[in-house]
């Protein structure tokens, strides 16, 4: 995969984009304009699907593989049907229309998203270009059916959680999670159905579970609905025949894995924070339960670690830490845990800490939406932990020491360069430096926040207590989570709109921030009777609504 991802690299630079010079936060030029496909290198195109297809796709698959490479195949003769499309009105000599050229370019905006470790500002500008071309035509589509809706939700899903910044991640899972239960996709598929049918609906179903239950455990919400209501299998009837090897068989499988987490996390969330029965899960001890998810926890890691060599569960190391510190974590089941608990806890961050570290250093933070939020669950529990030990001796004061003076200072740096392109990500940092001073320097610790100066003289104890509690446990949403006056649009209206027509002139998926800029010898068409123009709906910072850890 290494060959191709430079091959990639090698196809993008040729294509002679011009990138901006530095990380802050640009305002596009572009808004409204439909690249012409015309002018990418179809080498360029073709390997990021190819890339889209082998590594991404099996993992989330919103799409089939051969309805991607048909698209690619159909394109190659007519690659400026997109701009007649919309100039001319006359239908693609292709044959393609707006939802397939949605997913081409989506696709591609995915993919090129990946490219950060190549040449980040390069990657971000194409996938910029891209991403506005996939509304364009999302924009225009009038005659998709549900099905297509729901795979339009989910691409969007997983677009929204490499750029924040551009997409909404809660109102496109809510829209898909409408679609699935309107649809009955939970409870299985008509029997009239083809097999091929019965299993994409299966396949979308299960898609759309992992990304509803992993946002519902990371800002800790309700479930959509319940465990006990679903019924349809996962689509683990993948068979081999002559069109499959081994490796193919097995990068499918990937996605089987992840709903293994996600089945893991959503438990996690249900008895230590929804605070579910012990019973439904066959234990009547928490102590006992803890143990036995443990296992299974560590059980699935070490599977996770097959997947390696296919470029697959890149992100295995963050997922099995991640999980094992909500373990461990103070929850409104168990409010106050034990020393070894917290030991555990800081354990697990430092190890979440490094890996996102070594995700910056190598350009290879692709999903800064989880990793926001992750990050500042780490920094917020570990200032929790250290607090308690604040009196321990060696060797445990000199990983206090470590976090606070080394790591959780770090991880805020982390958060605040995020923040640069993701707002809520730089507020949420803000949020944590003075209580990152008051735990430091009441453990003994100088760092450049306090200069050595002692607890009493920053914050009385039982100031910083009610601090870090207000961050375990949130009374209501956190400061920067508030949309301002006018923008506070409810969930009901949102999704009242009913429908799966997209051209509704309401442009609900995404916020009214300008894309960054872009300046590529790569094509933009610009046509005044078909530019959109659209207030949106400003939705900057729902993504953060009901954050609590």
């Amino acid at each position: 995969m290494r060959e191709v991802q430079e091959e990639l690299r090698a196809a993008t630079s040729n294509a002679g984009v011009t990138t901006p010079q530095c990380d802050e936060t640009f305002k596009s030029t572009v808004a409204g304009a439909l690249m012409d496909l015309s002018s990418v290198p179809f080498s360029a195109v073709k390997r990021l699907v190819q890339n889209y297809v082998e590594v991404h796709r099996p993992q989330y698959p919103c799409v089939s593989a051969s309805l991607v490479e048909n698209i690619v195949d159909r394109i190659r003769s007519e690659v400026d049907d997109t701009n007649t499309f919309f100039s001319s009105g006359k239908p693609a000599t292709s044959g393609l229309g707006h939802f397939e050229y949605f997913v081409l370019f989506i696709t591609l905006a995915i993919s090129a998203m990946t490219l950060t470790w190549a040449d980040e500002n390069q990657a971000r500008s194409a996938s910029e270009a891209f991403f506005g071309s996939a509304k364009k035509h999302l924009q225009a589509l009038d005659d998709n059916d549900e099905i297509q809706a729901l795979q339009i939700s989910l691409l969007l899903v997983h677009y929204a959680q490499q750029c924040p910044e551009r997409a909404d991640n809660w109102t496109c899972i809510s829209h898909a999670i409408r679609i699935v239960l309107d649809l009955g996709l939970h409870k299985g598929s008509p029997d009239a159905l083809s097999l091929a049918d019965q299993r994409q609906r299966r396949q979308l179903f299960w898609v759309a579970y992992g990304m509803e239950r992993s946002l519902c455990s990371v800002l800790r919400l309700p479930l959509s609905f319940s465990e006990e209501s679903i019924s349809t299998p996962p689509p683990a009837d993948f068979r081999p025949d002559h069109l499959f090897t081994s490796d193919d068989i097995e990068k499918e499988s990937s996605a089987n894995h992840i709903y293994l987490y996600r089945a893991l996390e959503t438990e996690a969330h249900r008895v230590l924070h929804l605070e579910h029965d012990l019973e439904i899960f066959r234990h009547v001890d928490v102590s006992d339960w803890i143990s036995d998810i443990s296992s299974r926890l560590a059980r699935w890691y070490a599977k996770a670690q097959s997947y390696t060599q296919y470029n697959m569960l890149e992100f295995k190391h963050v997922q099995y830490n991640h999980l094992l510190l909500r373990l461990h974590r103070p929850t409104p089941r168990l409010r106050v845990r034990s020393d070894e608990d917290r030991r555990i806890v800081l354990d697990a961050s430092a190890a979440l800490i490094e890996d996102y570290l070594s995700q910056e250093r190598r350009r290879r933070l692709f999903y800064p939406f989880h990793g926001a939020h992750i990050l500042f669950e780490a920094a917020a529990i570990s200032l929790e932990a250290c607090w308690w030990l604040k009196g321990a001796a060696e060797p445990l004061r000199s990983v206090l020491e470590q976090m606070l003076c080394t790591a959780v200072p770090n991880c805020l740096d982390l958060l605040t360069k995020m923040g640069r392109r993701w707002n809520a990500a730089q507020v949420s940092a803000k949020r944590l430096r003075p209580i990152l001073a008051d735990v430091t320097a009441a453990c003994g610790f100088a760092n450049y926040e306090n200069d050595g100066q002692s607890a009493s003289a920053i914050s009385d104890e039982v100031a910083i207590v009610q601090q870090l509690e207000n961050l375990l446990f949130p009374d209501g949403p956190l400061i920067w989570d508030t949309l301002p006056s006018g923008e506070q649009d409810s969930w009901a209206a949102i999704l009242g709109t009913g429908n799966t027509n997209f051209a509704d002139g309401n442009d609900v998926f995404f916020d009214d921030l300008e894309l960054f800029s872009w300046q590529p010898n790569w094509g933009l068409v610009f046509d005044d009777a078909s530019t959109i123009s659209n207030p949106g709906v400003n939705l900057e910072g729902r993504s953060l609504n009901g954050l609590q850890f």
